[in-house]
C-alpha cells in the first residue's frame, strides 16, 4: 500500500511541477504581451522550419556519441540510435516526468533491435555520465567567453553552478567505481516491473558492462567529441533562431547564451522539461546582452515548438511499436 501512494505522489507532484511550469510560460508570455510574442513569432514562422530541421544535426551528433560508446560492447544500426534519441527528447521534454524517463524509453528501443537489455542500459548511463561532463566544459568555455565579454552580476551564479556541477559529476563518478550500478541493476528490475518492461528487468552484469565501456578508451574520446560537437551545433542553432528573430548578436553571444541556458535547464531536472524555468532563464540570460525579453522568451518557445514538431510523431510511432509488441504478445500466450 505504502509503495502504491508513494507511485501515486510521484506522479501528482510531477504533474503539478508541470502544470505551474506551463502556467509560468504564459504568465512570462503575457506580462511581455501575447500580441508582441505572436508577432515575433509569426514573423519568424519559416526560420521555425529552419531551425527543426537544423537540430538534426546535435541530435545526430549525440545520437553517435551513443552508439560509439555501444559499441564498446556490441553493435547497432545508426538510425536505431538517432531514433532512440529523439525519444529521449521527446519524452523527457514533453511527458511530465522526471528528465529521465525519455532515457529509460531509449534504452527499451535499443531492445526492440537486437541488443540485450544490460548492454542498452549500460550504454544509457555512460552516454548521460559523459553528456553531463562534457556539458560541464562547455559551460566552462561558455563562463569564460562571459568573462572576456564583460563578466557581470551573473558571473557569480555561474561560477558556483559549475562548482556544485563539478562536484556532483565527481561523486557520480565515485559512485560508479564502488558499485553503484549494482544496486541500480535491482532498482531497475523493480521499474522493469511497475512498467512490465521484463527486457528491462534482466539486467545482470550491468555494472561489468559499465565498466567495459569506461576501459574502451577509443570510445570514450570518440563520444566525447562527438557530444562536444552536439553542445556546439546547439549553440549555432541558437545563433540561427536568434539571427531569424531580428537580434543582433554574435556566434560568441549566442553560445553564452546557450551553454548557460542548457546548464539552467539542467539544473531544472526534477521539474518536467523544465518549464518556466527554462524560459526565464533565457530572457534573463538574453537581457545581459541586450535581447528584448520578447525575442529571448522567443527563442525559448521555438525550442519548445521544435520539441512538438520532432517529439510527438517520434512518441506516436513508439506507442504504435509498443501497442503491436503486446497484441503479439497477447496472441502468443492465447495460443499456448
Amino acid at each position: 500500500m505504502s509503495a502504491s501512494l508513494g507511485k501515486r505522489a510521484l506522479k501528482i507532484a510531477s504533474g503539478l511541477a508541470m502544470l505551474a511550469g506551463l502556467a509560468a510560460i504564459v504568465a512570462l508570455t503575457a506580462y511581455q504581451g501575447f500580441a508582441e510574442i505572436g508577432q515575433v513569432l509569426v514573423a519568424a514562422s519559416w526560420g521555425i522550419a529552419l531551425v527543426t530541421v537544423f537540430h538534426l544535426l546535435p541530435l545526430a551528433a549525440s545520437a553517435l556519441a551513443w552508439r560509439v560508446l555501444a559499441g564498446a560492447v556490441t553493435q547497432g544500426r545508426m538510425w536505431v540510435f538517432i531514433w532512440a534519441r529523439i525519444l529521449r527528447e521527446a519524452v523527457n521534454g514533453l511527458l511530465p516526468v522526471a528528465q529521465v524517463g525519455g532515457d529509460i524509453a531509449g534504452a527499451r528501443i535499443l531492445t526492440f533491435h537486437g541488443i540485450r537489455a544490460p548492454v542498452a542500459a549500460a550504454s544509457v548511463l555512460v552516454d548521460l555520465t559523459l553528456e553531463f561532463l562534457t556539458q560541464i566544459i562547455f559551460t566552462v568555455i561558455g563562463l569564460g567567453l562571459l568573462l572576456v565579454n564583460g563578466g557581470g552580476e551573473i558571473t557569480n551564479w555561474v561560477v558556483v553552478g559549475i562548482a556544485i556541477a563539478t562536484l556532483a559529476a565527481i561523486g557520480f563518478l565515485l559512485a560508479q567505481r564502488w558499485g553503484i550500478f549494482l544496486l541500480l541493476e535491482k532498482l531497475l528490475e523493480r521499474i522493469a516491473t511497475y512498467l512490465s518492461w521484463p527486457a528491462l528487468g534482466s539486467l545482470t552484469n550491468l555494472n561489468d558492462i559499465v565498466m567495459t565501456i569506461y576501459r574502451d578508451r577509443r570510445a570514450m574520446i570518440g563520444a566525447t567529441l562527438w557530444h562536444m560537437a552536439s553542445w556546439f551545433l546547439g549553440a549555432v542553432e541558437v545563433w540561427i533562431t536568434l539571427l531569424v528573430l531580428g537580434a543582433d548578436v554574435s556566434f560568441t553571444e549566442a553560445l553564452i547564451i546557450e551553454s548557460l541556458g542548457q546548464a539552467v535547464r539542467t539544473a531544472a531536472f526534477p521539474v518536467p522539461g523544465a518549464f518556466g524555468i527554462q524560459e526565464g532563464g533565457y530572457m534573463l540570460l538574453g537581457m545581459h546582452f541586450g535581447i528584448s525579453p520578447e525575442i529571448a522568451l522567443s527563442v525559448s518557445l521555438i525550442k519548445r515548438v521544435r520539441e512538438l514538431v520532432l517529439g510527438v510523431p517520434a512518441m506516436l510511432v513508439w506507442q504504435l511499436v509498443e501497442g503491436r509488441r503486446l497484441l503479439t504478445v497477447t496472441d502468443d500466450t492465447a495460443s499456448k
